[in-house]
């Protein structure tokens, strides 16, 4: 990448506009049997931009919320939106009408983008609907079986793909944004876990990529492809998986929704050098013999966050990578959405077992209690000081920011601890910490004890109302298929009681044949609290 062009007033769509010449690879998006070059894609976007400009004036200042999973039109409004000046607001593509609503209003949306799966009514937002089918950059086999398998069930709007079709108007210069103007909202629970819209400039995304070397194995351009499964509503997803791609040149191999048959094969079959994903998804994979049995010597490097990751799975993805013929390894990392995404992550220069991360430069971490900053090895607040800060919230008075010693900290709502060597460590969201008997209880430590168990697939532990204790523990367990449940719950206490505190022991434990999980594959813990069960 060119590091000097990506300057803080240079837009996203400027940075990837400007790197697209610099290496031999030509293919920016291969979808489902098609390939399209990065000239193709540019010359998209650029008619986009000149298309929506045109019909509905979007311009400098005005918002847009983008509601798709990951396919090409996707993208296309993302950069078009961009190079126009306008903020683009990203929302999860399985939120339900009212809430897209709201979130269209709260961000004064001048036009919303959805998909053909997206179940809702274009008379209900009150504003310009664009319809994207995701089957319409597929290939023929693919268009196929999605047009078999899936129902259309976003009612009205006007086709996305008619404003494709070129407009015999010269091409206009990129709008130009400052450091203090917002090019992206996306949504958080926020470090006071209320919902939030967080608003962010170009500058983060450009210079979080720009980083990709401090946190790739190898020299830059030795990466052509990188397998795309996290939404861009997710700050990874846009930043890592989508934006870094254009930077690098790279070809983003898109993935609508993961399916670990269809995934796995996808991932050998076009060679991907990157896999990014929650712990969930790369469980599935290690269950698909396409994979495990496969040639993976094609992978670099694999990235797991997004929830906490046992050591027991980068344990077995590493051993699988390894039988593949891949140098690769699994390398945890932790950021949050206020910093974009990752900020701390393994590498192959600075790696520690059972750690989330070493941080990237002008990055510095605090470990805090009661205003005061604790040593190496004890438990605290994590504080973070980094150059990936949000703007703020969205009309919100709210800051989670104080100033240390004339620096600016972001207080993450994250207990953990650093070690001598600066590897941070995580105990637990402070808001999931359970309280039995007044002791601090982390549901991360007895998932980990749990996970450690043969037959144990998926683990969450959760608190429930004790009228003595105030709080206990309750264990939600998902086995692996055909494992006797009785034996199973009694090998998972005999664990627990062997390496967990006392108060840390479940006082129930729940089967069920599935956890819930979201639309990125992380256990829905909210759910379970919630469910009636639970």
């Amino acid at each position: 990448m060119k590091y000097e062009k990506l300057t803080a007033d240079l837009s996203m769509y400027e940075a990837a506009k400007a790197n697209i010449a610099d290496r031999p690879v030509c293919v920016a998006v291969s979808y489902y049997g098609k390939k399209y070059t990065f000239g193709k894609i540019f010359r998209l976007i650029d008619v986009l931009a000149e298309n929506l400009a045109a019909r509905f004036s979007l311009g400098k200042g005005d918002a847009v919320t983008l509601c798709m999973p990951n396919c090409p039109q996707a993208l296309l409004a993302f950069y078009a939106a961009n190079k126009l000046g306008a903020i683009v607001n990203l929302v999860h593509p399985y939120i339900p009408p009212e809430k897209l609503a709201e979130s269209v209003k709260r961000t004064k949306s001048k036009i919303l983008f959805v998909y053909d799966l997206y179940k809702g009514d274009a008379s209900f937002f009150g504003l310009p609907v664009l319809t994207a089918k995701c089957d319409a950059f597929m290939g023929a086999a693919a268009k196929l079986y999605y047009r078999a398998t899936n129902r259309r069930t976003m009612k009205g709007g006007e086709p996305f793909e008619k404003y494709l079709k070129n407009r015999k108007a010269p091409p206009r210069a990129a709008a130009r944004f400052s450091e203090n103007e917002p090019a992206v909202y996306l949504a958080s629970g926020g470090t006071t876990g209320e919902p939030k819209i967080i608003a962010h400039n170009n500058f983060v995304f450009n210079n979080l990529c720009a980083k990709a070397q401090e946190f790739l194995s190898e020299p830059l351009e030795n990466y052509t492809s990188l397998y795309n499964v996290l939404p861009i509503f997710h700050g990874f997803g846009l930043c890592i998986n989508m934006h870094m791609c254009m930077l690098m040149r790279a070809t983003n191999i898109m993935c609508i929704k993961f399916d670990a048959k269809r995934s796995a094969k996808q991932i050998v079959r076009e060679k991907a050098n990157i896999l990014t994903g929650v712990p969930t998804m790369f469980l599935k994979l290690l269950g698909e013999k396409s994979f495990t049995g496969a040639d993976l010597s094609h992978l670099k490097d694999v990235y797991a966050g997004g929830d906490s990751v046992p050591d027991s799975l980068v344990k077995d993805f590493n051993a699988a990578l390894e039988k593949g013929g891949s140098r690769a390894k699994m390398y945890v990392g932790y950021g949050l959405t206020e910093t974009v995404t990752v900020c701390f992550v393994n590498t192959a220069r600075h790696n520690c077992s059972s750690s989330i991360g070493y941080p990237l430069s002008n990055t510095s971490v605090k470990i805090m209690k009661d205003g005061n900053e604790l040593p190496c090895g004890e438990v605290g607040e994590i504080y973070i000081d980094t150059d990936q800060f949000m703007l703020g919230y969205l009309a919100e008075d709210y800051s989670p920011f104080v100033e240390i010693d004339g620096k600016k900290w972001l207080k993450t709502g994250d207990y953990g601890w650093v070690n001598e060597e600066g590897f941070l460590f995580f105990k637990q969201r402070i808001k999931n910490m359970i309280k039995v008997s007044g002791v601090p209880v982390y549901p991360s430590e007895i998932e980990e004890a749990v996970l450690s168990v043969a037959g144990v697939k998926k683990a969450c532990a959760v608190g429930t109302n004790d009228p003595v204790r105030g709080q206990a523990v309750k264990l939600f367990v998902e086995p692996d298929e055909g494992e006797n449940r009785q034996t199973l719950e009694a090998q998972i206490r005999r664990v627990c009681r062997e390496k967990l505190i006392a108060y840390a022991v479940p006082r129930e434990i729940v089967f069920k044949d599935r956890l819930p999980v979201n639309l990125i594959g992380k256990i829905d813990r909210k759910k379970l609290e919630e469910s009636r069960e639970g």
